[in-house]
């Protein structure tokens, strides 16, 4: 799927928030920045939301668009959207657990059965429940789709069962994906998206937990040419504006900005579902990736030396029996 990607540079000290009115219209300029390289499905959303909130507005709201970190490293999102230096960028729940700690329960290993319980839970009120925590950080989500299911990538072997992640140097994405290595036997690297290949090719680390399509984007594949097909987790993601920045819209420019985010929304549900199932298996394969998922066996082996992170995040966060029941409920 190709899509007009937005790319423009300007001096950091221009990307501001420009409000310009006049008796009948105001007119916006948003900056959007975020991680994802133009190969990405992720990033060629929010360049789909760009085009989408501009042809929606005729031009009324221009956007911005700065990829792959040109503007912010990846753990600078949060506070960079929070406190309006941007307005809006990528938000990732394993990333932002240190400033909103109930996000940890969105991305307990093995929740999820596949795609679309993921989607009926996040229906059911999932979705809701993250944007008001959100919210109370002064972050309006935009919409909420998944990151893909996190996978385990090495050098040279594949990680299967328990036994194979003893001592491993691995990077983790943050929060419960961090407890889950650790569950395992494995040494948790933690690095800035930024910083990654450098450590894999300098020996810091072994391998890493991401998505495929990150693996491949990123040509982190080229480190590491074992994926272990696990599906650990699948953490999720969500475009946040500036509340200051939403709250100075008119409730117009409010409702087409949200009709984007509906559909960019709905674009990556597909999307992301259609990468793991089918895309990034011929990449894998086009790009000599040697490629393994867990027997029965070992998957049951997996779920159980991991359970320990259940019972220590439900101690920690009892919000999570809520988002399990909803999980249950909707199984």
């Amino acid at each position: 799927m190709t899509r007009l990607f937005l790319t423009m540079t300007a001096s950091a000290s221009a990307i501001v928030l420009l409000l310009a009115s006049s008796a009948t219209a105001q007119s916006v300029t948003l900056t959007l920045a975020h991680q994802y390289p133009s190969t990405q499905v992720i990033g060629d959303a929010y360049n789909y939301w760009a085009e989408r909130v501009e042809e929606l507005s005729g031009g009324d709201i221009a956007v911005r668009v700065f990829p792959g970190s040109t503007l912010i490293a990846s753990d600078e999102a949060f506070s960079a959207v929070s406190t309006g230096s941007v307005s809006a960028s990528n938000m990732i729940g394993g990333f932002q657990v240190g400033d909103i700690p109930q996000v940890a329960a969105v991305g307990m290993p093995f929740m999820f059965d596949d795609y679309a319980h993921y989607r009926r839970v996040a229906d059911a009120g999932l979705a809701d429940m993250v944007g008001g925590w959100y919210e109370e950080k002064n972050i309006k989500l935009l919409g909420f789709f998944p990151k893909g299911n996190d996978q385990v990538f090495h050098k040279s072997k594949f990680l299967l069962e328990p036994a194979d992640f003893g001592g491993a140097q691995l990077r983790g994405v943050g929060g419960v994906s961090d407890a889950v290595l650790e569950a395992l036997g494995a040494n948790v690297v933690r690095l800035p998206t930024t910083d990654v290949t450098a450590a894999l090719q300098r020996g810091v680390a072994d391998g890493l937990v991401t998505s495929c399509s990150a693996h491949i984007g990123r040509s982190w594949y080229e480190q590491t040419p074992y994926a272990s097909v696990v599906a650990i987790k699948n953490d999720f993601e969500a475009l946040g504006m500036n509340l200051g920045v939403w709250n100075r819209l008119t409730e117009e420019q409010k409702a087409l900005v949200m009709q984007a985010g509906d559909e960019m929304e709905d674009m990556q549900w597909k999307l992301v579902e259609r990468q793991e199932a089918v895309d990034c298996v011929e990449q894998w394969k086009e790009l000599g990736v040697n490629v393994a998922s867990p027997s029965p066996e070992q998957r049951q082996a997996l779920q159980e030396k991991v359970q320990p992170v259940y019972d220590l995040y439900r101690a920690e966060l009892p919000v999570i029996d809520d988002v399990l029941k909803l999980v249950e409920d909707n199984r």
